[in-house]
């Protein structure tokens, strides 16, 4: 099992960290949709829009790079080639960690579908991204990692929900932005870890804001 963590910026309240994460013990995989932002993850939603979070601050003028899977191999690892394309445009939700990036021209990769229903306690989630392995150390991951978690409902502030990790698995600097999926559907983005990374902590990602994503897709 490979390890996988992700980018956040430190926040002072409590013990949550906000910081662009990674998931620690993840495991090599690939997803077509997903995108590898400056210090962050996210998610093709559309053609020509990527969902984020708010706290990886603006994106404008940096190149997604959509269906990444291997870092700096012009074949990536034998899957499609990669398509870079510069982000034009950032719009931020006025409260959530949500951050819709517009890119300068159409992605043929096929976006991912949104879960529009509610999540029950514990659903297997899955979350995906690039960073380093051990929180602390840089130590990030030359291929995509993923890893599973389970949903255990919502979260103290608006927008958040919560989920638990299995034993060794955690969300930290490096991934932030990225996907928690649901059955092939993106139900949520990577907004937070407690304790420094710990492989013991809760998780806190941010749900899906339909009618803001509808009116910026």
């Amino acid at each position: 099992m490979r390890f996988l963590v992700l980018l956040l910026f430190l926040q002072s309240c409590g013990t949550e960290e906000f910081s662009n994460l990674d998931i620690i013990n993840g495991h090599t995989t690939y997803r077509s949709w997903f995108v590898k932002l400056n210090g962050c993850g996210g998610t093709l939603i559309s053609p020509d829009t990527v969902l984020t979070a708010k706290h990886c601050n603006s994106q404008v003028n940096f190149k997604a790079k959509i269906g990444l899977y291997r870092k700096g191999d012009p074949d990536n690892g034998g899957k499609r080639r990669v398509e870079e394309i510069r982000a034009k445009k950032s719009i931020n939700h006025p409260s959530w960690d949500l951050q819709i990036l517009k890119l300068e021209r159409r992605s043929t990769f096929r976006p991912i579908r949104l879960h529009r229903e509610g999540l029950i306690s514990k659903d297997r989630l899955e979350a995906f991204g690039f960073g380093n392995t051990i929180g602390g150390v840089s130590s990030a991951p030359e291929y995509l990692q993923g890893a599973v978690f389970f949903y255990d409902g919502e979260g103290a502030r608006p927008g958040i929900i919560r989920a638990s990790n299995r034993p060794n698995v955690a969300v930290c600097h490096g991934d932030s932005g990225g996907p928690l999926v649901f059955k092939g559907r993106l139900a949520a983005t990577i907004t937070f870890t407690e304790g420094k990374c710990s492989i013991y902590g809760s998780m806190g990602f941010t749900k899906l804001d339909y009618d803001w994503i509808r009116k910026h897709i």
